[in-house]
């Protein structure tokens, strides 16, 4: 039985995780390159960094001697104007693929941050909400 009713079924996106084998190292990427701003850590846990988007949505950078998984999960982030976010990305010496177009027209390229951990930039998705 999946979680369908609506006051339990999945609504939004909390909070994405990456191992990081130096939080301080990735954290600084994605402050100073993403631009996602450091909040105040919710658990006592010294091996986490947590930050935040505009939305509200969080990225948790977890410290952990084996640092990111393999393969690389990753998780999206839109963008209005993806053109000028990967030119800028170029500009701050960032390597990054090529924009690509999915089917649905969504705009998407990748970056790495200095962990390894793989970072989607995309543009909203081109079907919009279907469920």
């Amino acid at each position: 039985m999946a979680l369908i009713r609506d006051d339990i079924r999945l609504k939004a996106v909390n909070h994405v995780t990456y191992n990081v084998k130096d939080k301080e190292r990735a954290a600084k990427f994605w402050e100073e390159v993403l631009g996602v701003k450091r909040i105040p850590k919710q658990v006592d846990a010294d091996h986490i960094v947590w930050l935040q988007l505009p939305s509200g949505a969080m990225v948790h950078l977890v410290e952990t001697p084996d640092g990111p998984s393999v393969p690389s999960h990753h998780g999206a982030f839109e963008v209005d104007n993806i053109e000028s976010a990967n030119k800028a990305m170029i500009d701050m010496g960032v390597k990054t693929t090529e924009i690509n177009t999915r089917n649905d027209g969504q705009r998407v390229f990748f970056i790495n941050d200095p962990e390894g951990n793989r970072i989607e930039i995309c543009t909203v998705s081109g079907f919009g909400i279907l469920v």
